[in-house]
């Protein structure tokens, strides 16, 4: 407030609280704005271990039911894989496989409880593979039959 219209025995008011406001917030901001520049190194390293398992699986060819199996692919915020994936026994290393998985679902429950996530905590059933066509696919569930 100018002075000429300040009245006299009153305090003019000060900007002290406005400015100290003003730079808790951009501190704030500051400090979310880093935390969150940080998360894409996680989300980049869980991209990475899902090429090399998609790469690992190849193209999952067969030639009979028995070559075809399932992965547990990720993990939901209340525990169990977040999906499954077909591969083939006859094609791709299945312990390789399962040490990329257990990597992966390792990484996504240590960024979820990083960050407080939450799921459904519904159970996502492995759906079992099956060989068509040279190639190991996952069965439909019984809803979608």
């Amino acid at each position: 407030m100018p002075p000429s219209l300040a009245r006299p025995g009153h305090c003019r008011p000060s900007r002290w609280p406005a400015g100290l406001l003003l730079a808790a917030m951009l501190v704030a901001c500051q400090a979310q704005t880093l935390a969150s520049g940080s998360a894409p190194s996680g989300a980049a390293a869980e991209a990475a271990l899902l090429q090399r398992i998609h790469a690992e699986v190849g193209s999952a060819a067969c030639s009979s039911q028995a070559d075809c199996r399932t992965l547990p692919m990720g993990s939901k915020a209340c525990g169990g894989p977040a999906g499954w994936l077909a591969w083939s026994a006859s094609a791709s290393q299945g312990d390789r496989l399962q040490t990329l998985a257990a990597e992966l679902a390792a990484r996504q429950q240590q960024r979820q409880a990083a960050e407080g996530m939450m799921s459904t905590c519904s159970v996502v059933p492995d759906p079992g593979a099956r060989c068509e066509a040279g190639r190991c696919i996952l069965n439909r569930p019984a809803s979608q039959r």
